[in-house]
């Protein structure tokens, strides 16, 4: 991997990063979004496009809820699709990078929360003098600079620096721990759905759970044809509902008429 490659790869994982903080939630972090952005810079646009389709699905079910942490799932997909892109491998090296990855990265980020506690102390002094809001801005604009270079120079650092060693260490992994990752990369993505039904799940939606089921799984239709569908049973619902509201209008403005 060049210098230039890894640079960029590292922007990319800085600036996926910042969602859901400075970037509002606009999908940025998602591994298949990264995942194309990490193909296209390596000149595999396709690949990275599966890699992160596929590591979308593993990481689909995180979520930080409450007191648990989450998962750093944007620079970690951002590594793992580099790292097994690089190396010409599958989504066994993808993941084997990017979970731990994704774990230690959350923990870093709490260290680096940690250390800017003083510049919060120094924010709230510049409030109880008044008048500061340059040098609160200042701060605040600090702490993104910081952060960025922070997650940059990880990136950088683990591909270009370690590339080498990298290497070594995905041409070390035996067969059978390879055909474990496999397995487990199967799971994941049905471990992920089943997090995001426990939190979603109502007795309404069985009968679409069930709809969806079985024209994916018995009747073979891909995922889009599955979604087209799912789009045009909601518009007929959505119209149904429509003229149901218009019925209980007009009902009560007849009984209004009435009175």
């Amino acid at each position: 991997m060049s210098f230039l490659q890894a640079a960029l790869i590292g922007i990319v994982s800085a600036v996926s990063y910042l969602e859901g903080g400075w970037l509002g939630e606009c999908k940025f972090r998602e591994p298949v979004v990264t995942g194309a952005l990490v193909g296209l810079i390596l000149g595999k646009p396709e690949q990275g496009l599966i890699i992160g389709a596929q590591l979308q699905l593993i990481f689909m079910g995180a979520a930080s809820i409450g007191p648990t942490a989450g998962l750093s799932v944007g620079p970690g997909g951002t590594i793992g699709a580099a790292i097994a892109l690089a190396t010409n491998s599958g989504i066994e090296v993808a993941m084997t990078f990017a979970v731990p990855v994704s774990v230690l990265l959350q923990f870093m980020q709490t260290v680096i929360d940690t250390l800017y506690s003083p510049m919060m102390h120094r924010v709230d002094r510049l409030i109880d003098e008044g008048n500061k809001e340059k040098q609160i801005i200042g701060i605040h604009y600090l702490n993104l600079v910081i952060t960025i270079a922070i997650y940059w120079l990880i990136t950088f650092v683990a591909l270009y620096a370690g590339n080498e060693i990298i290497a070594k260490v995905v041409d070390s992994i035996p067969a059978w721990a390879i055909n474990g990752l496999n397995a487990v990369a199967k799971v994941l993505p049905a471990m992920g759905f089943a997090l995001l039904l426990n939190l979603l799940m109502d007795k309404d939606i069985v009968p679409y759970l069930i709809m969806g089921f079985a024209l994916s799984s018995w009747m073979g239709l891909s995922m889009i044809a599955v979604a087209t569908i799912a789009l045009a049973v909601a518009l007929v619902m959505y119209q149904i509902k429509s003229k149901d509201l218009e019925l209980e209008r007009r009902s009560f403005s007849d009984f209004e008429e009435e009175l």
